[in-house]
């Protein structure tokens, strides 16, 4: 109950907004410290060993993935909204090949398909990198 408490109230306010964030300008380091002590508080584990076993476990993705889960879920409503200048931006050149390495990194052709499925690819790219 408390996990799903954290990922409801404190993940979001710990992302706020980082769909738009310069990715060269994000210390992932600082937040991927911040999410992993919160999962060694929840279940009182030593600082010092890896959290990923108990995040595979609860069905929780690091930090990393849950980032670029976000983008691309948020790149897919971009690309199916109504607002054509929304429409417009996501096809800028820039755009464009971060939004196509971004899926390539999960095996995604891009992003038209629904969130279901990205967040599927997602998953189960992080399952196959998991090492215990």
């Amino acid at each position: 109950m408390i996990l799903k408490l954290v990922k409801t109230y404190c993940l979001p306010r710990l992302l706020y907004g980082y769909e738009i964030w310069p990715t060269e300008t994000l210390d992932m380091h600082e937040l991927e410290v911040i999410w992993n002590n919160g999962f060694r508080h929840i279940f009182n584990c030593c600082w010092r060993d890896s959290v990923k076993p108990l995040q595979f476990f609860c069905y929780s993705l690091p930090l990393l993935y849950l980032i670029d889960e976000r983008q691309l879920m948020f790149f897919s409503k971009m690309e199916h909204t109504d607002n054509p200048i929304l429409r417009t931006l996501i096809y800028l050149p820039t755009v464009k090949y971060e939004i196509m390495g971004l899926a390539a990194k999960y095996g995604l052709n891009g992003v038209q398909c629904g969130v279901s499925v990205i967040k599927e690819f997602v998953w189960l790219c992080f399952k196959q990198k998991v090492q215990f």
